[in-house]
């Protein structure tokens, strides 16, 4: 993770924002705007506010990539920015589509070995 005081104070100087129009938005005072930037962590929803303020994609706080492979949306939740979607592992689709092959690996399996599955009734003969 990245020194988040020292990445918002750059990026506030670097598109030339005021630090009291910043602090205003943030909801806090503009010397305790100027004591963040010496923090090199602070609380999410701190963060959260100070990104909404400057205009910072939040993800850039972290060593990972904007533009990431991965899909996340397995969990959702309102956010301040509105609905934000999150996918942990790989998509549903291509487990659908292992589990659908893997049924017809055991039947064909069941087939050849002469075993029949069905109901109870069917089993009993």
């Amino acid at each position: 993770m990245k020194h988040l005081g020292q990445l918002l104070k750059k990026h506030i100087e670097t598109n030339n924002l005021k630090k009291r129009d910043v602090s205003a938005a943030a909801g806090i005072t503009s010397n305790y705007l100027s004591t963040l930037f010496n923090k090199e962590t602070m609380d999410c929803e701190l963060w959260e506010k100070l990104c909404l303020a400057t205009g910072i994609n939040p993800a850039v706080a972290f060593d990972v990539p904007l533009s990431s492979s991965k899909n996340y949306s397995d969990i959702s939740a309102q956010t301040v920015l509105g609905p934000a979607t999150v996918t942990i592992g790989i998509e549903q689709k291509p487990l659908l589509d292992l589990l659908a092959e893997k049924e017809r690996l055991i039947q064909v399996l069941l087939a050849a070995s002469g075993i029949k599955i069905g109901t109870k009734s069917e089993q009993i003969e």
